[in-house]
C-alpha cells in the first residue's frame, strides 16, 4: 500500500472520528444542557474542521518528508541494479533520521560494490593481458617444435622412436590449439575478435560438419545423424569459419560425453525469425549445481572432468561469446525425457 493511500485513509478515519464525537457531544450533552448556546454545535464543528486541517497539513508534511526520499532511493536502487548507474539521493533537513541512515547505508554499499566491480575488471584485464602475452610468446616456439618433430617423423626411425615422435607431434598440436584458444579468449575480452560475415546456407554447413565428425562417432560407437529440415531454410549472415568452429565444438562435446551405444542428433529449425541449431545427445548431462557456471571461463563440470580429463573449459565460453557477437545466443537445457542435454545455437535470420 502506498503512503498516499495510508495518508488519505488515516485522514478519513480522523474525520469520521472527529465529526462522530461532535455529533455525540451535541446529541447527549448540548441537547440536555440548559446552558448550551445556539452556536455551540457550530463552534464544535468549526473546531473539529480546523483541527482536521491542521492534522492534515502536519501529516502531509511528515508524509512528504518520508515518501519523497524513499521514492528517490527506490529509483536509485533500480538504476543501480539494472544499469550500474549511480543516481544521487538528496537528503534535506526534513528527512527523518532513520531514512537518512537507510539512504547513506545504500550509497555506501553501492560505492563499495562499484569499487569491487572496478577492481575485478582491472584484475580481469591484467589476467587477460598476461594470458595474451604468454600465448603470443609461446605460439612461435611451439610451432617451431612441431615443425621440427614433423620433419623428424619423415626420417627413418625405429618403431619405438617413431611412436615417441608421433606422440610428441600430437601433443605439440594440442599445445598449439590451447594457445590459439587462449588468444581467442583474449581477443574476445578486448573486443578485437574479427569477423567476416557472409550469407551462409546452414543446412549445407551442418551436413558438412556432421559428415566430417562421422569418423569420431563411429570410433566411439555412437549414432550421429543430421536431421535435415523438410523445407529449404533461408540463409543466415554469419562468419562461416567461427560458426563452423562452434558447431564442431558442440558436436565433439556431445560425442565426448555420450557413452557407447548412445546417439547425437543435429538439426536446424526456424522460430521467431531466428535460425535455431540444436545439438541433442544422450550423454552424462550437466548437474544442476554446475549449470549456472557452465559458460564461464575455464569452468568444467565435475562429471565432465571425471569422464574426460582433457579440456580447458574455454570452448563454451568462446562459443557463446561468438554467438552473442552475431546477435544470437547459445543456451542449453536438460532433456525432458531420458538423460543428456540439448544445446541451442540461435542466429538472426537475414532480412
Amino acid at each position: 500500500m502506498s503512503l498516499r493511500k495510508i495518508f488519505l485513509g488515516t485522514l478519513f478515519v480522523f474525520a469520521i472520528s472527529g465529526y462522530s464525537i461532535v455529533w455525540l457531544y451535541s446529541k447527549f450533552v448540548l441537547d440536555n444542557s440548559v446552558y448550551a448556546s445556539n452556536y455551540a454545535y457550530l463552534d464544535a464543528n468549526i473546531f473539529v474542521s480546523v483541527l482536521l486541517i491542521i492534522i492534515a497539513i502536519l501529516f502531509y508534511i511528515a508524509m512528504r518528508s518520508v515518501s519523497v526520499p524513499i521514492k528517490e532511493l527506490t529509483k536509485s536502487i533500480q538504476a543501480f541494479s539494472k544499469n550500474n548507474e549511480h543516481v544521487p539521493v538528496e537528503i534535506s533537513f526534513t528527512t527523518p533520521h532513520d531514512v537518512k541512515i537507510l539512504i547513506l547505508s545504500f550509497m555506501e554499499l553501492a560505492d563499495r560494490v562499484d569499487r569491487s566491480r572496478k577492481r575485478d575488471v582491472e584484475v580481469s584485464r591484467i589476467k587477460s593481458d598476461f594470458i595474451s602475452t604468454a600465448a603470443h610468446q609461446l605460439r612461435t616456439p611451439l610451432t617451431s617444435i612441431r615443425w621440427a618433430l614433423e620433419a623428424l617423423q619423415k626420417e627413418k626411425l625405429s618403431d619405438d622412436d617413431n611412436l615417441l615422435v608421433t606422440t610428441a607431434v600430437e601433443k605439440s598440436k594440442e599445445l598449439v590449439a590451447i594457445v590459439s584458444t587462449l588468444l581467442d579468449t583474449s581477443s574476445i575480452e578486448a573486443g578485437k575478435y574479427k569477423y567476416k560475415f557472409i550469407q551462409t546456407n546452414m543446412q549445407s554447413l551442418l551436413a558438412k560438419v556432421v559428415g566430417g565428425l562421422q569418423y569420431l562417432a563411429d570410433k566411439r560407437e555412437i549414432k550421429l545423424q543430421y536431421r535435415s529440415y523438410s523445407e529449404v531454410l533461408q540463409s543466415v549472415r554469419v562468419d562461416k569459419e567461427r560458426i563452423t568452429w562452434i558447431l564442431n565444438n558442440l558436436i565433439e562435446n556431445a560425442l565426448k560425453y555420450t557413452p557407447k551405444g548412445g546417439h547425437v542428433d543435429v538439426w536446424a529449425e526456424v522460430s521467431d525469425n531466428k535460425m535455431l541449431v540444436r545439438v541433442h545427445d544422450t550423454g552424462i548431462g550437466i548437474p544442476e549445481i554446475d549449470r549456472p557456471d557452465i559458460f564461464g571461463r575455464f569452468y568444467r563440470a565435475e562429471n565432465a572432468i571425471a569422464k574426460e580429463n582433457e579440456g580447458n573449459g574455454l570452448g563454451l565460453y568462446i562459443a557463446r561469446s561468438v554467438a552473442k557477437d552475431h546477435g544470437g545466443n547459445l543456451s542449453f537445457e536438460s532433456n525432458s525425457k531420458g538423460v543428456g542435454t540439448t544445446f541451442t545455437l540461435s542466429l538472426p535470420m537475414v532480412t
